[in-house]
């Protein structure tokens, strides 16, 4: 397998969007992952980061054990990328990944800012707070400035949103907050 097989299979992707299609390539082919997240880590030009991006999310969902050894390279991609289509699938596939203690601070920082910052697509706000609710099973004592993040910036926002604040509290229902 090389970066420009790669290259090929994403522009193939770009053309006939047959999830099941690269889900059974990559399965077969899981050497071609790492070239796969090269593509979205060098930022190389669109579709090729785009669609490599977008095919992650579909092999996560099916194989996450083949992509889980590349989570660090994800949550490095979220500091770096600028791209809103990147960043969007790179949250959907953390929030499927089981939180690793890697740049877990600074992640959540991260992921609040995306939260705050309302030029970033409600998709990016909903898979930011699923990492989050992962990360408030961890660590309890955040999740009151959390909620406090979400609540400050609901309002005007879509049902999509609001959904997504929901999902959280519900995931995070079960962690009492201490009062002072």
């Amino acid at each position: 397998m090389t970066i420009e097989l790669v290259r090929e299979k994403i522009m193939e992707a770009k053309k006939g969007r047959d999830f099941g299609y690269f889900q059974s390539y990559f399965k077969t082919h899981p050497d071609g992952i790492k070239f796969l997240v090269k593509v979205i880590a060098n930022e190389e030009l669109y579709p090729l980061k785009e669609y490599s991006s977008w095919i992650v999310v579909h092999l996560c969902k099916s194989q996450p054990e083949q992509i889980t050894p590349f989570y660090r390279n994800f949550v490095d991609i979220l500091f770096k990328s600028n791209d809103q289509t990147v960043l969007r699938n790179v949250a959907n596939i953390i929030s499927h990944l089981k939180v690793q203690s890697y740049k877990e601070s600074q992640l959540v920082d991260l992921l609040l800012g995306f939260i705050q910052e309302h030029s970033h697509k409600v998709a990016l706000h909903v898979y930011s707070m699923q990492i989050l609710a992962q990360i408030v099973l961890k660590y309890p004592e955040l999740k009151q400035e959390i909620i406090e993040v979400i609540e400050l910036n609901d309002k005007d926002k879509t049902p999509a949103y609001n959904a997504g604040k929901r999902n959280f509290l519900k995931k995070t229902k079960k962690i009492k907050i201490e009062r002072y």
